[in-house]
């Protein structure tokens, strides 16, 4: 079963996060996006348990950016959760938007075919991870691989990325 994405915006761009979604869908990968889930009516520390409960199902991440996510509270905090859970990730945007420097430390995405290659990246990345685990016996040496595995996804679709197609 191919992991989930949660899909990370503040609620004005949640159009757009929509249409991420759905383009990741159609690529064949599961995501989760609170735009549909009736549940987040919460707020405070109620709101981040769900949080964490939704992101916990998740194990990977695409952070949806324009220029008022630099107003979000629950973007950053929830790239920091992916980061802390070792999530492949990445960042989209339409147009050119001055990234925070700690958001250029995972692949930039600006179109339908940059989400099209994520999903690419993400089967191979999950293939290659599951081959690895195997042989990892102890749960250090199931970490050791996950970690390795995300690394080498974030550094392979950067550079792609920077190359064009």
């Amino acid at each position: 079963m191919p992991s989930k994405v949660f899909i990370s915006h503040k609620n004005t761009d949640s159009a757009l996060a929509e249409a991420v979604a759905r383009r990741v869908r159609a690529n064949g990968l599961e995501t989760y996006l609170d735009t549909i889930d009736d549940a987040l009516v919460k707020d405070g520390p109620d709101l981040a348990d769900l949080l964490l409960q939704r992101m916990g199902q998740c194990q990977q991440l695409i952070a949806v950016v324009s220029d008022q996510t630099k107003d979000s509270w629950w973007v950053p905090w929830e790239i920091g959760v992916g980061s802390e859970k070792n999530f492949r990730m990445a960042s989209y945007s339409r147009s050119y938007v001055s990234l925070p420097s700690y958001l250029k430390k995972w692949p930039e995405l600006h179109s339908d075919q940059d989400i099209d290659l994520y999903c690419q990246f993400s089967k191979s990345a999950e293939t290659e991870i599951a081959l690895n685990m195997r042989d990892a016996y102890t749960e250090t040496a199931r970490t050791r691989v996950t970690k390795r595995g995300v690394q080498d996804f974030h550094q392979s679709l950067m550079r792609r990325l920077s190359r064009g197609y």
